[in-house]
């Protein structure tokens, strides 16, 4: 199910693995390394997901052995200097599983794991992006993980100070994006969190996008966060509804309750 898709180009499959070539790189990968790429859920996973997943790993670890074979001992440091953090909702149609989760923050809500600049999230390369690396890959490729878990960490801490300062400069701003952190990232750094509550214990937001977020949902449409995520494409969806922040935790409202049907009738009040 996989012959044809991008960037796999041959792949020849034995009693013990796959051979894969593309391009001037191969690798042997064996049937229990694809085992943990597919990381099978069988509560939530579908073919399609599987697939992607299987997919994802098999192109980044092409990737990886085209690296090993033109540059030699930079390889693994230079791979590390692409790494970039990532964190996904809980339950996110992207999440790959255990083979790429580094953390969980407190509340459940939210996971984060790593990243690689210049690829999607499906391993095609592309200048503008920073897709899903699983950490476990990695160490397949022979990747040292330490050095890219501190990469990532610094690089989010890098991200959290610019995004305090501009909400100091301005409160009431949107929640976005900075650099390659979108906004769930972000809010895995405790850093910003504190910031961002004011003082207050605690604050709720909306982040539908991963790359926009508002603060105190009583100035919103008591829809906005569920309907927002439900009209987001689905790989760029944040949270599907609306969370709850603390200095240490990032928790999902519990479903429940017809919030579209509570909105309709009972309409937020124009400011005055």
């Amino acid at each position: 199910m996989l012959l044809d898709d991008a960037g796999l180009g041959d792949l020849d499959l034995g009693d013990d693995g796959v051979h894969a070539e593309a391009d001037s790189s191969s690798v042997f990968m064996s049937w229990s390394e694809l085992d943990e790429a597919a990381d099978l859920n069988p509560v939530s996973d579908t073919p399609t997901s599987i697939r992607r997943r299987i997919a994802r790993w098999m192109r980044l670890r092409l990737h990886f052995s085209m690296l090993a074979t033109t540059l030699g001992d930079s390889y693994a440091n230079h791979v590390v200097s692409q790494v970039r953090p990532r964190a996904l909702p809980a339950d996110h149609t992207l999440h790959p599983g255990a083979s790429w989760l580094v953390t969980r923050v407190l509340g459940g809500s939210t996971h984060s794991g790593l990243a690689l600049r210049g690829f999607n999230d499906d391993g095609l390369a592309d200048s503008e992006s920073a897709g899903l690396l699983p950490i476990r890959l990695l160490e397949y490729a022979a990747v040292p993980t330490d050095p890219a878990i501190i990469r990532a960490r610094q690089y989010v801490h890098d991200m959290a100070e610019l995004a305090v300062d501009r909400h100091r400069h301005d409160p009431s701003a949107v929640m976005r994006s900075l650099g390659d952190a979108d906004v769930p990232t972000l809010l895995t750094s405790p850093l910003y969190r504190h910031t961002i509550l004011d003082g207050q214990g605690m604050r709720s937001a909306a982040v539908p996008s991963r790359h926009r977020g508002w603060l105190d949902l009583g100035r919103l449409d008591p829809a906005f966060a569920v309907s927002a995520a439900a009209l987001t494409e689905a790989d760029e969806r944040g949270y599907n509804r609306p969370i709850l922040i603390t200095g240490d935790e990032i928790a999902m409202v519990k479903p429940g309750g017809n919030i579209i049907g509570q909105s309709l009738d009972d309409p937020v009040s124009p400011e005055r």
